[in-house]
């Protein structure tokens, strides 16, 4: 029987597509919620949906409910919080501890639930895994949502019971904002190593595949990448560079762009947003990743959550040294440390590994067991429990 005693309300992130921010929250809750620990809803934004659902149902033990409103239609906000606050309050479970989970800040979009549910009884928490003083801004409403979440933050010490934050550079954040009135919790980022069971096999050096995955956003540096690629492809014919992910059209666009533009483009393969099944099928077969932060505030705020999943490839990871980085990974013990903006830096780690592919094997295997010990979500997720338990 499940456990009446905590239920969760998942806010600002689709649990059930295959983003950074969906797999986060996935890792955390669906130990739990296998486990009968707690019980679970996702108030999913349409914006926020990436994968034919339907608009309300239950998939995964967990009930949801997609709402939207339209630009071009300024009475559908009322339609819009109407859904909203009647999905609030018809998940509240009468005798349990009911919980908003708010995936990052407070802001123009989430803050009316948040006070409706704070009103009916919902306590708070909010996740933060980016620092939005350094978020760029893309189009006009974009950029008042993230003007009104600075305000929004400031003041969410007096309506929240306490933060959960992905990085050191985001708990401290958290922790001055606190200033000591609710508790902060570090709570990195997450891997289901059940999706890397058959990995760690040996490379034998033919034909290695080189993989991305993200958003191709500015931050990324994937035009390095592509550079880098372009350089070491001119000396060996049996490589070739995965990329997986969605980001802003424009900024897809510019990396198709240059893609098309690249001497390597025959060797570059581009298949963009990938179901999960998919995507971890394609990146079981890959053999080195790549994760080339560019050294921006807001790149060495956060902490990379594909890492994690690169980690427990037990394959070849290049990484750059980035915000957390350095935290767990070493030059040459389980991974290969780049500075960031460097194409040179790239060049060099990705010969190192095609000249001596052993070396793969070898760091792969280390990589490994820094993704279980250090971000297996079976583990993290008992330590989410007791945040829970505690507020």
């Amino acid at each position: 029987m499940t456990n009446p005693g905590i239920h969760i309300m998942i806010m600002g992130v689709s649990c059930f597509d295959g983003m950074a921010g969906s797999t986060r929250v996935r890792n955390l809750f669906e130990p739990l919620i296998s486990k009968n620990l707690l019980q679970a809803g996702n108030l999913i934004y349409q914006t926020d949906n990436k994968v034919p659902i339907g608009k309300e149902g239950r998939l995964n033990n967990i009930n949801f409910r997609i709402i939207g409103f339209r630009l071009g239609n300024p009475f559908s906000i009322f339609s819009f919080w109407g859904k909203g606050m009647s999905f609030l309050g018809k998940s509240r479970q009468a005798g349990a501890k009911n919980i908003i989970y708010n995936y990052n800040y407070p802001d123009l979009k989430n803050i009316v639930f948040l006070m409706y549910g704070r009103m009916i009884g919902y306590k708070i928490i909010f996740d933060i895994i980016e620092d939005n003083r350094f978020e760029a801004h893309v189009g006009f409403i974009n950029k008042v949502r993230i003007k009104t979440s600075l305000v929004l933050f400031k003041l969410s010490k007096y309506f929240t019971k306490a933060y959960i934050a992905i990085s050191d550079h985001l708990y401290k954040r958290a922790a001055e904002n606190a200033k000591g009135k609710i508790p902060v919790y570090l709570v990195p980022i997450t891997v289901n190593l059940d999706y890397f069971k058959l990995n760690g096999n040996p490379v034998n050096g033919n034909n290695l595949s080189i993989f991305y995955g993200g958003s191709f956003a500015p931050k990324d540096g994937l035009e390095y990448l592509l550079d880098a690629f372009e350089e070491v492809s001119k000396k060996n014919s049996n490589i070739k560079l995965i990329l997986t992910g969605l980001g802003n059209p424009a900024d897809v666009d510019k990396i198709k762009t240059k893609i098309a533009a690249s001497a390597a483009k025959d060797r570059i393969l581009f298949k963009g947003f990938l179901s999960t099944e998919e995507y971890y099928s394609t990146l079981n077969s890959c053999d080195i990743f790549c994760m080339t932060r560019v050294n921006s505030q807001f790149a060495n705020a956060g902490f990379p959550f594909k890492l994690g999943e690169f980690l427990a490839s037990g394959k070849g990871v290049i990484a750059t040294k980035v915000g957390d980085v350095t935290k767990y990974l070493h030059h040459e013990e389980n991974a290969l440390l780049i500075n960031p903006d460097s194409v040179s830096e790239i060049v060099e780690a990705l010969s190192v590994f095609i000249n001596d592919p052993g070396k793969i094997n070898v760091l792969g295997a280390a990589a490994r067991k820094t993704a279980e010990t250090n971000f297996d979500s079976e583990k993290i997720s008992m330590e989410l429990l007791s945040v829970f338990n505690s507020i």
